[in-house]
């Protein structure tokens, strides 16, 4: 099973990580993580050469848990043996980042 990388590990050295959604085109287009690289979930086996080494892979779907609980057991199969999920997954991390946006400049929404 792979673990789960949250939400503040991920805020605290995020050049740490090659994010990955592994939603469907349709999902990406709605709302996304700035900087993921889109390889939907069907295609990941097919697609691993295009993750690089060096980085920890985070696979990345909707709430997180899910399709990318699934995508991360998968690049650890692959190779990549440091493969997590970004808890929370998209929603999760557009959350986190409005809340200390917020915080950080006095807005309260």
């Amino acid at each position: 099973m792979a673990e789960m990388l949250t939400l503040a590990a991920l805020a605290a050295n995020l050049d740490r990580f090659h994010l990955i959604d592994v939603r469907d085109a349709g999902d990406h287009a709605i709302a996304h993580v700035a900087g993921a690289v889109h390889i939907p979930l069907t295609e990941l086996r097919d697609r691993v050469s295009e993750i690089p080494a060096g980085k920890i892979a985070v696979t990345i779907c909707g709430k997180g848990g899910g399709r990318s609980t699934e995508g991360a057991v998968l690049l650890r199969r692959l190779g990549h043996a440091d493969a997590v999920w970004l808890e929370g997954g998209t929603t999760g991390w557009l959350e986190h980042n409005s809340r200390n946006n917020n915080r950080n400049t006095g807005d309260t929404g």
